[in-house]
């Protein structure tokens, strides 16, 4: 049952309903909406390309639209107007748009259509043309470079997400700055090639851009290498002076080899419309953008894909950005040994490609351990769709799983008998869990204690990230070799879509701790996910959210406690670690009372206690696990602002909090322990005023250690 998750038959075929159902979906908007831009180049330039240059900047002006589209969709739409909300308002700009040219034309405001060149193309062979369903002839070159454009460009930008990840702290608004930088890349090259053009051939223009590209794709890695020595981004001493340093480096780094780039396409349609090889041609601008935009954006989605799920997870970063950029670079060349340049043209570009390669090489394919310090020794690591999963070795006794760098995913040392804790809790405060199912796997530390509970039968976990799963097997003798225990089932899978796709219930499901500001993170802790995860509980049955106190702002705790409260009628607050900098809770929801089992608790943990080396004083005993407990958390008042998938609040609150430095730690955490966990109702009948006092001394005491 361990290896289930490496059965490609199941995964693959979740994945390919998935990926089925989004074209689904998205297709006929999409196909509708990229059928503007060919219809755009008819009504700016109506017979061939004789406006080649206003075609070029409507397209950068289109560009230009799609990035004010991205920055107000990350910064405003989405957490105000709601996801649903922005769509519908995208697609009311869109109706307008639509009618506004509706109403222009039958005014007489665009120019007239003509058809072009019945005689330059005869009536037959447009009528095969258009029965085959194939370019013509001439244009295949322009097709094919346009495609190739298209792949090495949206690999590109994968790839510039994957290497910024690497020092950003990842939430949707240093993603949206990628994505800015990106698009406002190609609007610039767009903008540049319209007042261009008139100096250089368009065919030319196409092949340099693509090497100079090339080689200025090689030099921002280098850049980038350079500016942040891949160390942790954390400039500015408040969110908008850390996302205004991150947008200037951003722009810094991938804007001006993307603007090069971004000269390719335009210049294609040129080139295309004035026939093979310069010869007049006469095809309609319509079907010459209409083509090669075609091939470019198809060609651009394999190109995603590719650097997704082929380049990095088999070259790495570094080698994709050499295989993309190099593939660009070559293309180039090729055209210009096409068109029969000059031998000091072709041993230029030579230079540039050199440089490029020399540039990729310095770029180093094992990146060095952080922090600096050589006693830490990288023991492995993997590259993924999802980023860099490396198993560090810090010093004797500790061993941490690290993602991009920086993002720790659980350690042994001094953190295992936390992590322990983390996993026995909830299983301590059910009657009998039999089945258990932990969202997210980690290190294992977490889910691998559940065996070691006599009553537990089946334990499933769900885990996002594959190469976690390998990483995980080198913590074997810290989580009780869970991977390959019988009682256990792993899956490679979104938790979310796990919950959704199975009819299994559960008497205990454990949610594991998340970063709330990393992007989508933040959907693990609205409403609608509650309401799945309650739906496959057993009756009795609990739900544990473990929440990073350290890494939320007042706002967001109270907000996702209230979603929590919103969703299960009993819902209850307990210590998961009583640290001031590092505090850690447990919201446990139920459809009845959660309380502790004096009889069982202290049946089963001479049990657990036996298989572990440490022993935890907070659950060594039914009384020490019920001095855990910090009272039960109400159901939110009418008008309370919940976290939900409309608004993901959380997702978009979390990183401002961070870069603000308003998190719970320190006085902080002590305010809200004195204001709010001291006002909270009582559950089961017992004396808090001592069990409460005994809480805040054990933070206080945390403060000195």
């Amino acid at each position: 049952m361990a290896g289930g998750w490496l059965d490609p038959g199941p995964g693959l075929a979740r994945t390919a309903l998935r990926a089925f159902s989004c074209v689904l979906i998205l297709l006929p908007a999409t196909a509708a909406l990229g059928a503007t831009l060919p219809f755009m180049a008819e009504a700016v330039s109506p017979r061939r390309l004789s406006r080649a240059g206003d075609v070029a900047r409507a397209y950068a002006l289109n560009t230009a639209g799609a990035l004010l589209g991205v920055v107000a969709a990350t910064a405003v739409l989405l957490v105000e107007v709601g996801v649903r909300g922005s769509g519908t308002m995208a697609a009311s700009i869109s109706a307008g748009c639509g009618l506004l040219a509706l109403a222009m034309a039958r005014r007489g405001a665009m120019p007239a259509w003509d058809e072009p060149d019945r005689v330059a193309v005869p009536r037959s062979v447009r009528g095969r043309r258009q029965s085959e369903g194939v370019p013509p002839s001439d244009l295949r070159p322009w097709v094919a470079m346009a495609a190739v454009s298209g792949a090495g460009t949206l690999a590109l930008q994968v790839l510039y997400t994957r290497m910024f990840a690497l020092t950003f702290h990842n939430s949707t608004y240093t993603f949206g700055l990628v994505m800015a930088s990106f698009i406002g890349g190609l609007a610039i090259g767009s903008a540049v090639y319209a007042n261009v053009r008139s100096r250089w051939e368009p065919r030319l223009i196409v092949a340099w851009s693509m090497v100079v590209g090339s080689a200025g794709v090689a030099g921002s890695v280098a850049l980038f290498s350079v500016l942040t020595g891949l160390e942790y981004f954390s400039s500015g001493s408040s969110w908008w002076t850390y996302l205004l340093g991150a947008g200037g480096l951003v722009a810094l780094v991938v804007t001006p080899p993307v603007a090069l780039l971004g000269l390719a396409l335009p210049a294609c349609w040129e080139a295309a419309g004035s026939g093979r090889w310069g010869e007049r041609q006469g095809e309609a601008s319509g079907s010459v953008v209409g083509w090669l935009s075609a091939a470019n954006a198809v060609a651009a989605a394999v190109g995603a894909l590719v650097a997704s799920f082929v380049l990095l997870p088999t070259a790495g970063l570094w080698a994709s950005f050499g295989v993309a950029s190099g593939g660009l670079g070559l293309a180039g060349l090729g055209l210009l040994v096409a068109l029969r340049r000059s031998v000091a043209e072709g041993f230029f570009a030579g230079l540039l490609l050199l440089g490029w390669i020399a540039s990729t090489v310095q770029v180093p394919a094992r990146i060095r351990t952080l922090p600096a310090d050589p006693r830490i020794r990288i023991v492995a690591s993997w590259e993924g769709p999802y980023g860099r999963t490396e198993v560090v070795d810090a010093r004797p006794g500790v061993r941490i799983l690290r993602h991009d760098l920086h993002y720790g995913l659980g350690s042994t040392g001094e953190a295992t008998v936390r992590e322990y804790r983390q996993g026995l809790l909830p299983l301590l405060l059910h009657p009998d869990p039999r089945e258990v199912l932990f969202l997210g796997l980690g290190t294992g530390l977490t889910a691998g204690p559940a065996v070691l509970v006599p009553e537990v039968e089946r334990v499933g976990v769900v885990e996002l990230i594959p190469e976690v799963v390998e990483a995980a097997r080198l913590f074997q003798d810290a989580n009780f070799g869970v991977l390959d225990h019988p009682k256990v089932e792993i899956r490679v899978d979104d938790a979310r879509h796990d919950l959704l796709a199975s009819r299994d219930s559960y008497d205990v499901i454990v949610s594991d701790l998340f970063v709330p500001w990393e992007s989508k993170a933040g959907y693990l802790y609205t409403t609608d996910f509650y309401r799945v995860v309650r739906d496959r509980l057993a009756e009795g049955g609990l739900f544990c959210q473990w929440l990073p106190l350290y890494q939320l702002g007042r706002e967001e705790f109270m907000m996702i406690s209230d979603s929590f409260a919103s969703v299960f009628p009993h819902a209850s607050l307990w210590w998961g670690a009583l640290e001031a900098e590092k505090g850690m809770v447990a919201l446990v929801g139920s459809d009845r009372p959660v309380a502790v089992e004096d009889d069982r608790v202290e049946a089963v943990l001479p049990a657990i206690g036996a298989a572990l080396e440490d022993s935890d004083v907070y659950l060594g005993s039914a009384t020490a696990l019920r001095r855990l407990r910090i009272g039960s958390w109400p159901a939110p008042d009418p008008g309370a602002l919940l976290n939900t998938d409309e608004h993901p609040r959380v997702e978009f609150r979390a990183p401002i909090r961070q870069r603000d430095d308003r998190l719970l730690v320190g006085g902080r955490l002590l305010a809200l322990v004195d204001e709010v966990f001291r006002a909270l109702p009582e559950g089961p009948p017992q004396p808090s005023y001592r069990r409460r006092v005994w809480q805040r001394a054990q933070l206080l005491d945390s403060i000195g250690r």
